[in-house]
């Protein structure tokens, strides 16, 4: 009953007030991420399934307990640049009333003739980072990353899951079919101007009663560069798969004192 009630306060809060690890999977060869202020011409649209632990196992009437991890590779498989446009629509409860986070921003991806990108977790994550100058810190995120691109694509999904500790023991690999959808997509800024751009908003709040009882991780750096509070540091995360010192630039990482 209580996280029910978590739920229904977390709905209220997306349509009512105006605020907003990496998994190891590195970005493919000939990859680039761009800042644009730009509308662009699409003509095709995937929508691909997102499901993510981000501080703590997940434990809901959704899912059984665990830790749940998501990454989409997109590839361009023509011979020309293109410039795609993605977002994250968030998976809120049935019936509630949209809110001003449900659906975040578009952003820019460029990618090279035969490119590819690969999209993990945190860098889901970071699409709700800063929104009207709240960023949002997720326990749990699902949802969808929907992208729209002028060609034709390949995206993949993959699934990984395990128990709250040790190695992956399922995987599953999902191949996105797209949607003819021709539309015209304004793109938002990829990043924020500085690291650690906007005020903080954990959901849950860090002591709800939706971690029964254990302490959630503060997580910090990654692509986006969150802080850690006042008198904690940055360290590597050493329940991932991403390793800083074997080529895992962008890690995420988790505050300690």
């Amino acid at each position: 009953m209580k996280q029910h009630n978590m739920i229904k306060l977390f709905s209220f809060l997306l349509g009512s007030v105006c605020w907003s690890g990496f998994i190891g999977t590195q970005p493919i060869a000939q990859a680039e991420t761009t800042q644009y202020s730009e509308t662009i011409k699409t003509e095709y649209q995937y929508a691909a399934k997102v499901t993510c632990s981000l501080l703590l196992p997940h434990q809901d009437g959704n899912l059984a307990k665990g830790t749940y991890r998501t990454a989409v590779n997109i590839h361009n498989p023509t011979n020309k640049k293109i410039t795609l446009a993605a977002k994250v629509a968030l998976a809120t409860q049935f019936g509630s009333e949209p809110g001003s986070f449900d659906v975040t921003p578009f952003k820019g991806i460029v990618l090279q003739p035969d490119g590819a990108v690969g999209v993990n977790c945190f860098d889901i994550a970071d699409y709700f980072c800063p929104i009207d100058g709240v960023c949002v810190d997720f326990a749990f995120l699902e949802g969808f990353l929907v992208v729209k691109s002028p060609v034709p694509l390949d995206v993949v999904s993959v699934y990984t899951a395990r128990h709250n500790e040790g190695e992956v023991e399922s995987i599953a690999v999902e191949t996105i079919q797209p949607r003819k959808v021709e539309e015209s997509i304004k793109l938002g800024p990829t990043k924020p101007t500085k690291p650690g751009e906007g005020k903080r908003m954990d959901y849950p709040p860090k002591d709800s009663s939706a971690y029964h009882d254990q302490k959630p991780k503060q997580m910090c750096g990654g692509i986006a560069a969150l802080p850690c509070p006042e008198g904690m540091k940055c360290v590597d995360d050493p329940s991932d798969n991403c390793d800083p010192a074997n080529g895992g630039a962008d890690c995420a990482g988790i505050c300690v004192k």
